[in-house]
């Protein structure tokens, strides 16, 4: 799922919500590209997008799969 930056990330949490009820969560994972940085994905800081998306992660009872890497995919000049 892709959470558009210039949107409000409580928009894209309800599409994943909805995702999540239809399916009824019988063995689901989501990939989510959401702009939000949190040290729980092992990001050095975590910005207003990242805590909303840990509590809703916490509040769903998810669990988030990232292993930690030197790499990622986007490096900025």
């Amino acid at each position: 799922m892709y959470f558009d930056i210039t949107e409000e990330i409580e928009k894209g949490l309800e599409k994943k919500d909805q995702v999540m009820e239809f399916t009824k969560g019988n063995g689901l994972m989501i990939a989510v590209d959401s702009d939000a940085r949190s040290a729980a994905w092992q990001d050095i800081k975590t910005n207003k997008r990242g805590k909303t998306r840990e509590d809703f992660t916490v509040s769903k009872s998810l669990y988030i799969m990232n292993e930690e890497s030197d790499r990622t995919i986007f490096h900025n000049a």
